[in-house]
């Protein structure tokens, strides 16, 4: 991951960074060409899928492109790969900044490996599952510039709403050309793609042939700065104005690992990558939402909340494999989630894969105590723990 030494970046890009609207009609900065060339959409047929293939070789071998492309009338031509079944569930993810869903690093600190929630979803449906990672690291990229007043992560964060415009337009698509139900889509993103499957799934409700929602929307620790005020810049309006929301699918669950009210990655004292904000019908506010146990000491810990913000996506996984690994408890607000205090001791529900199997109506805020300090994508413990 680059995202500990990109976080530096922040800083500097924020300082000057003005928010000019470079964008056309729905396009904040791109055009469609740009979108189609830059988002690959990465379908994984069950029908191909082959239990305990390397993750490293994935993408390559099991991996096909969804093609989509947008003409200039707004109209998406969509054409997946040949085998694709419509009758199956769609489990969707997308990154965030300055990551990509292509390569393993097997070599850093978490072991990360977008590409094992293909491994996840396909052994905890019994191969039942169309899997699809959405790749946009050359729009996330953190070393981008584009003039004086559009570069590195600001740039990153206006490409992702035009990313989700462009997704959602292809998935209507999809839809609508090969009856494809809209409560079999469920759209899980990090970070930045957040908010980038928050406007897939809204755009796609415009774009769907009835007017349906998405069925599920996931946000693992959805970007905060520059979306929310923080304590030196302001939210940049054509990004605050595409957050997730409840209103972007039928059920939205949000996972808060590194969140801050105030959010600003940079800061020394209290680095936020992600925004502690209720955002979904049920907001899980794990370790309270803010430092995750073991992030700040220990194996695990990285600079600039890097740590408790990829979290997110650990847990997230390992709530696949482990559907009752994070029993979680009410709060009555998001101050007292994030300050650990629960309603009542009873466990109302799980984060995670099942969320949804717990929904009461309404919007709902619940907290689970970190029990473990050492998480990668493949494992847990308390093993060197501080």
């Amino acid at each position: 991951m680059e995202i500990f030494f990109t976080l530096n970046l922040l800083l500097f890009s924020s300082l000057v960074s003005s928010e000019v609207n470079q964008g056309n009609d729905r396009l904040i900065r791109n055009d469609w060409a740009t979108l189609s060339d830059q988002t690959t959409i990465r379908f994984f047929n069950p029908a191909n899928y082959v239990p305990g293939l390397d993750i490293d070789v994935i993408w390559n071998q099991l991996g096909q492109n969804i093609s989509c492309h947008v003409d200039q009338d707004n109209v998406a031509h969509v054409e997946p790969p040949q085998g694709f079944d419509s009758n199956k569930v769609i489990k969707a993810f997308a990154h965030g900044f300055s990551d990509t869903t292509k390569n393993c690093d097997l070599a850093s600190v978490d072991g990360s490996c977008l590409t094992d929630y293909v491994n996840a979803w396909m052994e905890a449906s019994n191969q039942g599952y169309n899997v699809i990672l959405v790749d946009w690291s050359n729009l996330a990229f953190a070393l981008q510039v584009d003039g004086w007043d559009d570069y590195l992560y600001d740039l990153a964060a206006k490409n992702s709403i035009d990313v989700g415009e462009f997704l959602g337009k292809c998935l209507a698509g999809l839809s609508n050309g090969y009856n494809v139900p809209a409560e079999n889509i469920h759209l899980v993103g990090h970070s930045l793609g957040a908010h980038l499957m928050g406007k897939a799934a809204r755009t796609f409700g415009e774009g769907q042939i009835n007017g349906d929602l998405v069925g599920r929307l996931t946000g693992v620790d959805p970007a905060g700065p520059r979306f929310f005020d923080g304590p030196i810049l302001s939210a940049i309006p054509e990004l605050a104005a595409n957050i997730i929301t409840p209103e972007s699918a039928q059920f939205v669950d949000i996972v808060h690992t590194n969140g801050g009210l105030e959010p600003m990655a940079t800061n020394p004292l209290e680095p936020r990558c992600g925004a502690l904000h209720q955002l979904g019908h049920m907001d899980f506010y794990m370790d309270g939402g803010s430092v995750q146990t073991g992030c700040v000491f220990g194996q695990d810990a990285l600079p600039f909340g890097a740590c408790s913000h990829m979290r997110s996506v650990i847990y997230y996984l390992h709530s696949i494999r482990e559907p009752s690994l994070f029993p979680a408890l009410g709060c009555s607000s998001v101050e007292d989630c994030n300050n650990e205090m629960v309603e009542d001791p009873a466990v109302i529900g799980y984060m995670g894969e099942q969320a949804d199997q717990f929904y009461q109506g309404g919007r709902q805020l619940l907290y689970h105590d970190i029990q473990f300090c050492h998480w990668n994508y493949y494992e847990y413990s308390n093993w060197l723990c501080v």
